[in-house]
Order: structure tokens, then C-alpha cells, then sequence
């Protein structure tokens, strides 16, 4: 059992929950599905984390699922919703569906043994599109984009947790980063 593991999932895992609750009642229905399926995968990601560092072996694989459900379907819908948001986009059920499904499809791909080595890669280009979604938005002049420029840097940040192990140890340094990450996504969505 590692308590610091078990702070720092929780912390993320109440983020998540927290943050989807709090800032995210005003957005239009598919558009907050498409946020809730973001934040629902990274929230239960760390809840399956809590029990796992609490000893519980047998859940090492569905943790490391869990982990590859928020990097592929998770970052897939929060591009997608991000540019709703930031463009004043109101998504119909069709283009829900047009972007699940493919989340979904990649995350049974990043299954296969064969593809694992693709892994880290995906959320690294979801982060680069959410910057450059987010640098778009500032030039519109949407102020909107601040706050999803700090959430993206902060889970760039994230992915880089082992060079920090100087600080704190990198699975709780990625939960914190993580966890500010889905705080600045929340404060995206805020009503103006």
C-alpha cells in the first residue's frame, strides 16, 4: 500500500468528479456528454488506481485499460468538445456518435499487442491539438483559450512526470498535474 498514491488518485479522481459537476451544468446536452466522457474516464481511471495502490494486484489490467481508455477515448472527446466550446459549437447526436465511436475503435486498437508501442503517442497529439485549438481561440480573441492553453500544458507537463522524480514520485506527480489540468478544462467552461 503506497498512501501518497492513494492521496493523489483520490485527489484526481474528486477533481474529475467535482469539476464535471461544478462548471459543466450550463453546456449544451451532447456537448456535456462529450466532457462527461472525458472526465468520467480519467475519474474512474484514478478510482480503479485508489484500490490498486491500496494492494489489490488483481487490478493492475483493468487500471493500465482504464489508462488507455482516458488517453484515447478521453483526449479524443476532449478535443472534440474543447473545439465546441471554444467555437460556440452546439453538437447534435450524430456528431456525438461521429466522434465516440472512432474514440472507441482507437482504444480497442491500442489493445493489441501489436500496437501498444503507439500508446504514449496519442495523447501526445491530442495535447498538441488541444494547444492548437486553444492558440486558434486566443487569436479570435476568445479568452477561453487561456484556460485551455494551462490545461494542455499541464498535461504535457503530466507526460513528463518521471523527470520530476527529484520532487515527488512520478505517478503522483502526474495525478496533480492531471488534476489541474481537468480544474483549468472547468474553468474553460465557466459562464462568462
Amino acid at each position: 500500500m503506497i498512501f501518497s498514491h492513494i492521496l493523489s488518485s483520490s485527489i484526481l479522481a474528486g477533481t474529475g468528479f467535482g469539476v464535471f459537476w461544478r462548471f459543466f451544468q450550463q453546456v449544451p446536452f451532447f456537448n456535456r456528454l462529450l466532457w462527461g466522457f472525458f472526465f468520467l474516464t480519467v475519474s474512474l481511471g484514478a478510482v480503479i488506481g485508489v484500490f490498486h495502490y491500496t494492494g489489490s494486484e488483481s487490478l493492475e489490467p483493468l487500471h493500465r485499460s482504464m489508462r488507455i481508455l482516458a488517453d484515447s477515448l478521453g483526449i479524443f472527446c476532449a478535443v472534440v468538445a474543447t473545439w465546441g466550446l471554444l467555437n460556440r459549437i452546439t453538437y447534435s447526436q450524430r456528431g456525438f456518435l461521429l466522434t465516440v465511436v472512432p474514440g472507441v475503435a482507437l482504444f480497442v486498437v491500442l489493445l493489441l499487442p501489436e500496437v501498444q508501442v503507439f500508446t504514449p503517442i496519442v495523447p501526445s497529439l491530442g495535447i498538441l491539438l488541444l494547444m492548437l485549438i486553444a492558440v486558434h481561440a486566443l487569436l479570435q480573441r476568445n479568452k477561453r483559450g487561456l484556460w485551455v492553453v494551462l490545461a494542455a500544458m499541464m498535461m504535457g507537463l503530466a507526460t513528463k512526470a518521471p523527470a520530476f522524480t527529484n520532487v515527488m514520485s512520478p505517478i503522483d506527480f502526474d495525478h496533480y498535474a492531471n488534476a489541474l489540468a481537468l480544474w483549468f478544462f472547468g474553468k474553460s467552461a465557466q459562464p462568462r
